[in-house]
């Protein structure tokens, strides 16, 4: 088959290009010879150029449906949607390994021929450094994960998807957190580089910023929409279980928050140096763990494959990224020292450093949770387990200290800020939070640590209103401009301070999501018949129909229900709970009508031959708090990386 034959040698190709290019870049760059340093450049092109050819290779075979592939066989089936049989690419390992490569090698050469002043003599590193990972994926695609192992005959019909992954969220999901972890390797490429010549200054830091943000980005939205794809699909009542996996995906997040402050540091102050080249190092190599936790089988999570060898091979990919970051940095240590030194706690930079600090500690905290299991078990042989208590006591606290921090971060100068300028700062968003905190309390609202939560989530919330409507009105005094002008031209002139206004707005729009439906979830069980009607936490459902039938996936069975809350109907909910024939297991497909209040919440427990239906009622407040705060992250990411022409930046600069 042609197909498999192209996939697999522009594999092969890639590999042995992508190793030329790795020591083409780095002889070129040492031995000063323009042409060696092209042509490692070249090399990453052509990578990402094989690992297109190679990944539309596979998405042939899956269109087509040839079983004969294992990879096919194992994922794909006669009777899947078009649009599941494209996300079976990444459904698997391979493909998944296929899937980073890809990512990673576009990434890869779009970044070595973004050719500027500040960059030249950082590029061939970078590229150097994109071929090495590249090389790494290559080898475990070519040696122990190929896509494109052949079967001895085609049996004709394939196993098909895991019925947990037809969902939309298969779709968009794992590529948009892959994007993230992939586009996390050229910060990192540009730290080693930084090491690599001694440019530590603030120039990289500066380039990378768009970088950074885009990486960021895509894996914060990426671990929002894994939440939802659980909350609609699992039929667990929940967003997030902090399973190995999922808590794999957030501790780079977290990680990579931090480098995104700390980073504004360099920039400003010439401080920070060490920690930037350690975050964007941690970043990268957390991204590659996450990949172990999936891969390796090592750690006991339910999204995780079965135990593989791949995932030693992962461990020493991260004990050589982290052995030369850390061999460059004794190496360039004088010139990573810093030159100016922390004036006053009361300063932008000090706040900056408390928000590294908390965010890597959580970080931290979130992995110790992840790893204790394994290594109890490894050590000791017994079979321990941390649940969510544990990442409670651990999250709570560090993450209202840090969105404090972030609230109050605006309101300092950097250098030094007086006292009396940060209290008189402060007044209205400590009066707002005090106001709705006793407000709250007053209105019979418990417990005290979710009435403090919503009250520190009103502190920030009003301080960012209150930064904006500082400069809006500022303006609108200063030009005589109306005050929609004044708005629009104000968050236009300076891109990335609003849009991290509108980013920490989001934060405390998701944290308050979290802690209504964290802490005021219901839940009831109840029997009903066909026709019957019942009174549920404030709804009223009403028996309408069932279903039970076998089609060519699956046994399914189906209840409807009519919902209505008062006199206003909600319309019709329709719980199920199937058989699925492929996996000969029960999966459950939950009803859910959202809200912005709350979200009802219905599971279909179990349904009798003569109607019978077990349901269990759940309401879930304030969890679409949680998509509007993706969207809005969303929204003020794009913003604050949105380029301003050159016509603009000089009439910023004139005023």
């Amino acid at each position: 088959m042609i197909a498999v034959t192209v996939g697999q040698w522009a594999l092969w190709i890639a590999l042995a290009i992508a190793v030329y290019g790795m020591i083409a870049s780095i002889l070129g760059a040492r031995q000063r010879v323009p042409e060696l340093v092209q042509s490692g450049r070249n090399a990453v092109i052509a990578v990402a150029a094989l690992a297109v050819v190679s990944s539309g290779c596979l998405l042939y075979l899956l269109l087509a449906r040839n079983f004969q592939v294992d990879y096919v066989y194992q994922h794909v089936s006669t009777y899947l949607s078009v649009p599941y049989v494209i996300s079976a690419f990444y459904a698997g390992q391979e493909g998944s390994l296929l899937l980073w490569l890809l990512f990673l090698a576009v990434a890869g050469a779009i970044a070595v021929s973004h050719r500027r002043d500040w960059n030249e003599d950082l590029l061939p590193y970078v590229g150097a450094v994109v071929s090495g990972v590249a090389a790494f994926f290559l080898f475990l695609l070519v040696t122990f994960s190929s896509p494109f192992k052949l079967l001895p005959a085609n049996p004709g019909q394939g196993i098909g998807l895991n019925p947990l992954l037809e969902n939309p969220g298969m779709i968009y999901h794992p590529p948009t957190l892959f994007i993230g972890y992939a586009v996390y390797t050229i910060p990192f490429a540009y730290a080693i580089a930084a090491l690599a010549t001694g440019r530590v200054g603030s120039g990289w830091v500066r380039g990378i910023r768009l970088w950074s943000l885009f990486a960021w980005l895509f894996l914060g939205i990426g671990i929002l929409l894994g939440a939802q794809w659980a909350y609609v699909e699992l039929g667990w009542g929940g967003y997030w279980a902090w399973d190995p996996v999922e808590n794999s995906s957030l501790i780079p997040w977290l990680v990579g928050t931090a480098f995104l402050h700390s980073v504004m540091v360099q920039e400003r102050r010439g401080m920070f140096k060490r920690w930037n080249v350690l975050l964007a190092t941690l970043t990268f190599a957390l991204c590659v763990f996450a990949t172990f936790v999936t891969r390796s089988g090592l750690i006991e999570s339910v999204h995780a494959f079965q135990r593989s060898p791949l995932g030693y091979y992962f461990l020493a990919f991260l004990f050589i990224v982290l052995a030369v970051t850390v061999a460059l940095g004794i190496w360039r240590r004088q010139e990573l020292a810093s030159k100016r030194e922390m004036e006053s706690f009361l300063s932008r930079e000090f706040s900056l450093l408390v928000t590294v600090l908390g965010m890597v500690g959580i970080g931290l905290a979130v992995l110790l949770g992840t790893l204790y299991p394994a290594l109890a078990q490894a050590l000791s042989g017994r079979d321990l387990s941390v649940g969510p208590a544990f990442y409670s006591r651990v999250f709570t606290p560090l993450g209202a200290a840090v969105i404090l921090i972030i609230a109050i971060c605006p309101l300092l100068a950097w250098g030094r800020s007086s006292p009396q300028r940060v209290l008189r700062a402060m007044l209205w968003p400590g009066v707002m939070a005090i106001v709705f905190g006793v407000a709250l309390a007053l209105a019979g609202i418990r417990p005290l640590y979710a009435v403090l939560g919503f009250a520190a989530c009103v502190f920030v919330f009003t301080s960012v209103l209150v930064e904006f409507g500082r400069g809006w009105f500022a303006r609108k005094r200063m030009t005589g401009e109306s005050y929609p002008v004044a708005f629009v031209r104000l968050v236009n002139k300076n891109h990335r301070r609003y849009g991290g206004y509108l980013v920490h707005l989001a934060i405390v729009i998701l944290a308050a999501g979290v802690i209504g439906s964290s802490v005021y979830k219901t839940s009831t069980t109840i029997s009903m018949r066909p026709g019957e009607s019942m009174q549920v936490q404030g709804y009223s459902l009403k028996y309408a129909e069932y279903a039970i039938q076998p089609t060519e996936a699956k046994q399914r069975f189906a209840v409807t229900l009519d919902v209505s809350k008062g006199n206003r109907s909600l319309g019709r909910l329709t719980a199920e709970k199937n058989f699925h024939w492929n996996i000969e297991q029960w999966v459950t497909e939950v009803a859910i009508r959202p809200g912005l209040v709350e979200d009802l919440y219905v599971i279909l427990s179990g349904l009798e031959t003569n109607g019978l239906a077990t349901l269990e009622v759940q309401t879930h407040p304030m969890v679409t708090w949680l998509w509007i705060g993706g969207g809005l992250l969303f929204v003020g990411t794009l913003w604050a990386m949105w380029p301003r022409s050159e016509k603009k930046r000089a009439a910023g600069r004139a005023e």
